[in-house]
């Protein structure tokens, strides 16, 4: 009879059957930090796109429903280009032409604004003043209800149950914030003002000298290096600082790290603006 041979279990893995474990833990565990790093980042950027989208979707709402050839950046004659939001206009208020369009019937003496006179410094709070409106009659929020259907005093505050026209997009409050002059911005996901540039009168090219000015950076509309006409020549341009919230300066620079704007997003293309523009 043979003898009977003991067969031994081994206790545990080898040294390099753990170091390889490791290694493909540690593989892994930077495929994951890259596919959040990657979230972080895009999650933000497709936001972006996204604001920006409602923004122009409420625009073109708004020019149809107010008979609107264009939404105003600036007013050329106004304080500092600025719009000048007051209870009463006269004659000659480089204001009045643009408001006669909208609401052609409007009270030169009384249009209904209760609030206190203001100018609207930038592009940004005149468009954020259009496609929210006024507030409402308590004076807790100075915009964000539309406009009154009472065609003589279109600027009066909402009151409870009142039909309105607009506001043409929604008061979300995570998309404001209040500028220095205290009437709200409209703002990207990572907190910044976006700039806002429409031609003027919706002329072809007719952007002229406009420059955004904001905590984040100034920046101006964007021409095509090829063409050097501007992007939307005959309509607007909405334009986020980025991730890095610094603004790349616009006009014909294409935008690059050294100057804050590699990372710039516009509603006109979908890529970053750092790569150029595409159109």
């Amino acid at each position: 009879m043979l003898p009977r041979t003991t067969v031994r279990r081994r206790a545990g893995f080898s040294l390099i059957e753990l170091l390889v474990v490791i290694a493909i833990i540690a593989v892994l565990i930077s495929l994951l930090m890259a596919a959040v790093q990657n979230v972080r980042v895009k999650g933000p950027q497709t936001e972006n796109f996204h604001r920006m989208n409602q923004l122009s979707d409420a625009i073109g709402r708004l020019k149809n429903d107010l008979k609107l050839e264009y939404v105003p950046s600036t007013i050329p004659g106004g304080v500092g280009g600025g719009f000048r939001l007051q209870k009463s206009y006269n004659q000659g208020d480089p204001e009045l032409a643009f408001l006669q369009r909208a609401f052609p019937n409007m009270n030169l003496a009384d249009n209904g604004y209760i609030g206190p006179n203001i100018v609207l410094n930038d592009g940004n709070q005149i468009l954020c003043f259009f496609v929210c409106g006024v507030g409402d009659a308590s004076g807790t929020s100075p915009t964000g209800f539309g406009f009154s259907n009472n065609p003589s005093k279109p600027l009066t505050p909402a009151s409870a149950g009142e039909q309105r026209k607009g506001p043409w997009i929604e008061f979300n409050p995570k998309m404001f914030a209040l500028s220095p002059s205290g009437f709200p911005w409209i703002i990207d996901p990572y907190g910044s003002p976006y700039a806002y540039f429409a031609s003027i009168d919706g002329k072809q090219n007719n952007y002229g000298p406009q420059t955004f000015v904001s905590p984040v950076g100034n920046v101006r509309p964007y021409k095509s290096a090829t063409t050097n006409r501007f992007v939307n020549e005959k309509g607007f341009q909405i334009i986020s600082a980025g991730r890095d919230k610094k603004f790349g300066p616009g006009a014909t620079v294409t935008p690059d790290g050294t100057n804050g704007g590699a990372d710039d997003q516009a509603h006109f293309q979908r890529t970053l603006l750092g790569a150029g523009l595409n159109n």
